[in-house]
């Protein structure tokens, strides 16, 4: 394991129409870098360049060769000071005139590879083709190094994959950039992907040097100015944020100076609880992840529903099934009080009986069929007029799940989920063997539970069979994931201080409404939220507190808004399935060894054929 080594994310600013002077001032901000002792210096997106050309005969003069011009000078660099340097660049392919938005990694022996951006935004669509180089995993000195861009962080397959092939380090090249609020309906469509990038760390135990650009960029020839929204970052492997530049203001110009993040990676956590997780994932659940859903899918909802989603937080102490109800009950007292129409309620996981506190009680607190829980949640349904979602300990045919139920408004079993991926204390659990999503009158509801969470492949199958709603009854401690960090000033709306970053991360990745129910006191952190579509512009998370009781509410129209700048089905017409074939193989399996251990991202092993 190396020791620790000083990193640098810079917020440089590229000039259009100025690829030679562009490659002058990033050797020279690479130059200061590197002379500083930083070891992995990362540049942003399109940073020999500029980015919004007005179509790409105007930018195809100002694109370079991988390599080319650009790596050629910053090689020079990296050999003198044995570092390495990962740079966005507009690519032209001469072989065959493509052009490609590329992440290039150059080290003290010259240029290393590059990637070819995955994840195209409305802008990348008009000038780059998508990329045809997977998600490849570099090994350096320093750990194996992938590179991700930008919009890339829309999904959740560009960490994922390197972190399964071996990755203990991102180099994330952005331009993310926002519309100018003069310019009207034009800036409803706005993003901000370097806003909240941790579910990259956070779900896949990788250390990050984040970089964006820091200023505003105006085409002379369109009259449309963007602004860049800095806010470079740096993460380790166990998920901390250890340094962090400022979001920008819009009072900024194209001429801002730009800024350089310093900060230190320590190689010893690329081992990490977080990334142990990968040896318990669960391949064969996840098929459904290498088929295409196209915009037309039939199975989506057809229509948008406008309902009230709530989740519940009370105290859930084990063996004290009587005194759960009562404190479920007082919740659903004051949701009776208030007016409302379809919705779905979620409660805590082992939401009457509480967790089971040794190894003998699962047995003893195991019910089977319609037993208490369901009929206690049958009867909160009935009585609050929508779906109701809670979990317990179920026994069927001498095997213990820890199940969750979906009940319907008139008090009948809609469905129920087995949860999948186990927390290692449910060890008296059988896993489940699928990741339903249940057709109501409100929409198609996903159920997921504990630390399914941790498993993006998990709420991914959700997204790709549709679901408008994510129910996730949990009993989380703070063990894993932890509070979002976001970039202060780039969201309409902030966060609570103790937005839980996977919750979220779940209803970002699979655009569909997320409600997570968690128990407050003996140890749980409550917490409990509605983690939304589009927190960029439109929409705030609503966070209930850490440790009282209590529930929070929020009225939304599932399947969001046309003019947002995502939604599911855009989401769903964005993957790139041929390219999250490993996640959906066996780990023993040839074709994933082959994938695994051959340099780069070879798809030989499920895309050769014989004449």
């Amino acid at each position: 394991m190396p020791a620790p080594f000083k990193v640098a994310a810079v917020e440089f600013n590229p000039e259009l129409f100025e690829f030679e002077r562009n490659i002058e001032r990033a050797c020279a901000l690479t130059e200061e870098a590197a002379a500083s002792g930083a070891r992995l210096i990362v540049l942003p997106e399109a940073a020999l360049s500029g980015y919004i050309y007005r179509d790409r005969a105007q930018f195809l003069p100002y694109m370079d060769t991988v390599p080319g011009k650009g790596t050629e000078a910053i090689a020079e660099i990296c050999a003198r000071h044995n570092c390495y340097v990962a740079i966005g660049i507009a690519e032209i392919d001469p072989a065959t005139d493509l052009t490609y938005n590329t992440g290039a990694l150059v080290g003290p022996v010259g240029y290393i590879g590059k990637y070819r951006k995955n994840g195209l935004n409305s802008s990348d669509i008009m000038w780059f083709t998508p990329g045809n180089t997977g998600y490849p995993v570099f090994d350096t000195e320093l750990g194996k190094i992938c590179m991700i861009i930008c919009y890339d962080d829309t999904y959740w397959e560009p960490a994922r994959l390197p972190a399964i092939k071996g990755a203990d380090l991102i180099a994330y090249i952005c331009s993310s950039d926002r519309v100018l609020t003069q310019l009207g309906a034009e800036a409803k469509g706005n993003h901000s992907t370097i806003a909240a990038v941790q579910q990259l760390c956070a779900w896949n135990g990788l250390a990050m040097v984040a970089a964006d650009r820091n200023n505003v960029e105006t085409n002379p020839t369109t009259g449309l100015s963007v602004i860049y929204g800095g806010s470079a970052s740096i993460w380790q492997a166990d998920g901390r944020r250890t340094g962090h530049l400022p979001a920008t203001d819009q009072n900024l110009t194209l001429t801002n100076p730009g800024a350089v993040l310093y900060g230190e990676i320590d190689p010893a956590l690329y081992v990490n609880d977080q990334k142990a997780t990968l040896q318990r994932r669960r391949p064969e659940l996840y098929g459904e992840l290498a088929f295409y859903r196209a915009p037309t899918d039939t199975k989506a909802s057809a229509q948008s529903h406008a309902i009230t989603v709530t989740a519940v937080q009370y105290a859930v102490v084990a063996g004290d099934t009587d005194g759960n109800i009562g404190r479920a009950n007082e919740q659903v007292l004051t949701l009776q009080d208030r007016a409302g129409g379809d919705g779905i309620v979620v409660f805590p996981a082992f939401t009457l009986t509480g967790a089971p506190a040794d190894p003998d009680e699962p047995a003893a607190i195991a019910e089977s069929g319609l037993g208490r829980t369901v009929q206690v949640l049958s009867d909160f349904a009935v009585r609050l007029h929508r779906f109701v979602v809670g979990s317990h300990v179920e026994r069927d045919n001498g095997a213990l799940f820890h199940t969750a139920v979906l009940v319907a408004p008139d008090g009948t079993v809609t469905g129920s989920y087995r949860q999948t991926h186990l927390d290692p204390a449910y060890s008296w659990a059988s896993a489940g063997d699928d990741l339903p999503v249940f057709d109501t009158s409100i929409g198609r509801v996903g159920l997921l539970l504990c630390e399914d969470v941790r498993f993006p492949e998990a709420s991914g199958v959700l997204a790709v069979r549709r679901a408008d709603v994510i129910a996730i009854p949990t009993r989380w401690d703070g063990r894993y994931g932890g509070a979002l960090q976001e970039s202060k000033g780039l969201f309409a709306h902030g966060f609570a201080p103790n937005t839980m970053c996977l919750w979220y991360a779940v209803a970002k990745t699979s655009q569909a409404y997320t409600v997570v129910a968690n128990a407050v006191g003996d140890g749980c952190q409550g917490s409990s939220g509605v983690f939304t579509m589009n927190p960029v512009d439109a929409e705030a998370p609503v966070v209930a507190g850490i440790d009282d009781a209590g529930t929070v509410s929020l009225d939304i129209t599932t399947r969001g808004q046309p003019d947002w700048w995502m939604d599911q089905r855009r989401l769903i017409a964005g993957r790139r399935t041929d390219l999250a074939v490993p996640v959906t193989l066996g780990t023993d399996s040839a074709a994933f060894l082959r994938w695994r251990d051959t340099p780069g991202y070879d798809m030989s092993g499920w895309t050769a054929y014989s004449q």
